[in-house]
């Protein structure tokens, strides 16, 4: 029975060393486990390589690794993970195309969501970690595995192109499917991947394209570029794409155990004397609050990063240079976060490859009203404090009435370089503000404690958005350009 103040599951083998490091011993196993794993990870990219094993021992290290490092880090926990896998594989193997992948959807959901509600009954409020974390990812993996195999059986000119190339023809073997559920550099924290990514990866055909030739006349006077994807398997360096993410996490690592203690504190916006600052004061303590509490994340996705691109995995083609891309894997861009000058960008800078899967599995499958389809599947997937409802929430508005605003404003500010100047600064400040003022509610967690910091606001942004979103659909409302067909404008597809 697990009681309060009981609840981390993990090894305490290294609970001596906690007064020395100053972490708490999920955070500091949840660093060792990274640290083996990034160790292990080079020897499976240079000694195992696909050009020197076969598949089979690839797979087989990828998962007793995997499985060691969750068990040192989640403990008797990873029995969770097991027992949601087994019955969505026996769905995948056994069940009809036709409803299969809508049956491990649900079941997926609602299990995480039963993991969930405990977690809240044994540690409400608080933030260490536990299995609930690898299993979003795995249900991130388990429902795009099952819509895969599911579009494998359905005609090809039903499906979009990005449809098309994730397409799975049948049903994974043992192996092979938990190797991909427990991959070691990827089962703490993700990044997320793909079935077909991952396998391409374990068999080394991610890297069998070949850069771009250069341009050439062809017989009819037109330039064209031809990629040979039939060579064999190129050993492509990512050491300065490696070096890049590892330093990068190291960087928000130490922002994250510097800056907290120091400038200000999510508990400050608890505090009585938050409500007495001016406005402004207000505004920016919380504007400070959210960049400081993102470092945590970059520190842990960008380290996952690290981690696959040590391994070799990552590789995404190569850009109009014939340089190759290591941006497969990328979960976060803190460019995109902290300095974009719109709302669309911003919020697809954050949290990337979950973007890619709500496409997949939601956005390109919802029948109608698919952004609030998206919001609403990615609130329920975090959990059920209020304040993950308030966020998603107020985020679909805010998207909406961004669309509306850029479709019926930005026109007018188009025809000389200063108005560009000045509505790029405008929407640049609109950004920063929209970006904590939807997602301070992730740290109170609480309804009436985010509804009363709102009301601190005046609740100026939600009022903004709906006179927007009236007027632009009622008053005002403008005709919408047909979209084209498998147009995708949640997020950018990889």
């Amino acid at each position: 029975m697990v009681t309060r103040g009981e609840f981390y599951a993990g090894s305490r083998l290294l609970k001596d060393f906690v007064p020395v490091v100053g972490l708490p011993l999920d955070q500091l196993n949840f660093l060792v486990c990274q640290t083996v794993g990034l160790l292990l990870a080079i020897p499976l990219r240079t000694v195992l390589s696909p050009t020197r094993v076969s598949s089979q021992v690839r797979l087989t290290v990828e998962l007793v690794a995997g499985i060691a490092l969750t068990v040192f880090c989640f403990g008797h926990q990873v029995w969770y993970l097991i027992g949601q896998a087994l019955v969505s594989y026996l769905l995948m193997r056994y069940g009809s195309p036709a409803w299969s992948q809508l049956a491990v959807f649900v079941y997926c959901m609602v299990y995480q969501s039963v993991a969930h509600i405990t977690r809240q009954v044994y540690d409400y409020g608080g933030w260490t970690l536990d299995i609930t974390g690898p299993m979003m990812i795995q249900t991130q993996k388990l429902t795009s595995l099952a819509f895969a195999l599911s579009d494998g059986h359905r005609d090809e000119n039903m499906l979009s192109d990005d449809q098309k190339s994730q397409t799975i023809k049948e049903a994974p073997d043992v192996l092979s499917f938990f190797s991909f559920l427990f991959y070691f550099h990827g089962v703490m924290c993700g990044p997320l991947s793909f079935y077909s990514d991952y396998i391409a990866f374990i068999e080394g055909t991610d890297v069998q394209q070949q850069p771009p030739a250069p341009s050439s006349s062809s017989s009819n006077g037109h330039t064209e570029n031809i990629q040979d994807t039939t060579g064999p398997r190129r050993d492509l360096k990512n050491l300065p794409a490696f070096l890049k993410k590892f330093i990068t996490a190291l960087v928000c690592g130490i922002l994250m155990m510097t800056l907290p203690s120091r400038l200000c504190p999510p508990q400050g916006m608890l505090e009585e004397t938050f409500f007495d600052k001016t406005f402004l004061q207000k505004t920016f303590y919380i504007l400070v609050c959210m960049i400081v509490s993102r470092q945590k994340y970059y520190f842990a996705w960008i380290l996952g990063e690290s981690l696959n691109l040590a391994a070799g995995f990552g590789f995404n083609g190569y850009d109009k240079t014939g340089q190759p891309r290591w941006d497969l894997m990328e979960n976060v861009s803190i460019w995109d976060v902290e300095l974009a000058n719109s709302l669309k960008i911003n919020i697809g800078g954050w949290n990337k490859r979950t973007l890619v899967w709500l496409r997949r599995v939601v956005y390109d499958r919802a029948p109608y009203h698919r952004t609030l389809a998206v919001f609403a599947v990615s609130a329920f997937w975090h959990g059920f404090y209020p304040g993950y409802y308030l966020t998603f929430g107020t985020a679909a508005l805010f998207t909406i009435a961004a669309r509306l605003m850029r479709r019926n404003v930005r026109p007018q500010f188009q025809d000389t370089q200063v108005k560009r100047h000045i509505y790029d600064a405008i929407t640049f400040l609109f950004t920063r503000m929209a970006n904590v003022y939807i997602t301070f509610p992730f740290l109170t967690l609480e309804l009436m404690t985010s509804i009363k910091v709102y009301a601190a606001q005046y609740f100026w942004l939600h009022l903004v958005a709906l006179v927007a979103v009236v007027y632009y659909t009622v008053i005002s409302p403008t005709p919408r350009t047909p979209r084209p067909p498998h147009a995708h404008n949640t997020v950018k597809q990889d």
